[in-house]
């Protein structure tokens, strides 16, 4: 007597339609690829020294804010008087704010004393803003300058992806020229501009691939 399979299990059981069938895979085009994150780029370069100036502003206003003369006689004054002296707005903020903006404690003093000159020469006030407010936007602050800077890895990897293999001591010939030119023209970057972001990103990859094999 042949067996035979319960009828609920028939209907489960995989048709050969239903094995080889599945959505097609879009393979991007790297020259399309290249040309949005070049808008993107652009236009956020665009928009980076406004976001610059920003966070500095709010660096330096969240920063220790030197005291002139005056004001340290009149710290003076108090303490010979017995009287306590009020906290200095900022005071011993600086390893936060670098560890925040992801810059070194010196990069953060010579950007506080690069807004301090500015604004004395632009008769500006020495402080524009509280410095706890100042704090505390200044995350965001440097959140959209990272954005920037990673759109503009992005294009970059984008440049790389789309321009041919390259062979030390050769040029591209045939279709691999035809490529090399059209990247060249959607980036408006010469030759060796183009070949140093290759190399970069190539050299990055690795990177990123050894760490993965170690982690």
């Amino acid at each position: 007597m042949t067996p035979t399979t319960p009828t609920d299990v028939r209907r489960e059981l995989p048709t050969p339609s239903r094995l080889v069938q599945h959505d097609p895979v879009t393979v991007a085009d790297p020259l399309a690829t290249l040309r949005k994150a070049k808008r993107r780029f652009d236009r956020l370069q665009n928009l980076l020294p406004d976001r610059e100036a920003r966070r500095n502003s709010l660096l330096a206003d969240a920063h220790a804010d030197p005291l002139t003369e005056e004001e340290k006689a009149l710290r003076e004054q108090r303490k010979a008087r017995g009287e306590k002296n009020p906290p200095i707005p900022g005071r011993g903020r600086r390893p936060a704010i670098a560890r925040l903006i992801g810059q070194t404690e010196r990069n953060v003093r010579n950007l506080h004393e690069t807004e301090l000159a500015r604004r004395h020469k632009a008769g500006q006030p020495r402080r524009l803003a509280d410095p706890d407010a100042a704090l505390s936007e200044l995350r965001q602050a440097q959140r959209l300058m990272d954005e920037v800077a990673a759109a503009r890895d992005a294009y970059y990897e984008a440049i790389a992806e789309a321009l041919p293999p390259h062979i030390n001591g050769t040029r591209p010939t045939g279709s691999d020229a035809d490529r090399f030119t059209e990247v060249k023209a959607i980036t408006g970057l010469d030759p060796a501009h183009l070949r140093r972001i290759q190399r970069t990103a190539l050299e990055k990859s690795v990177r990123r691939r050894n760490c993965l094999g170690h982690s």
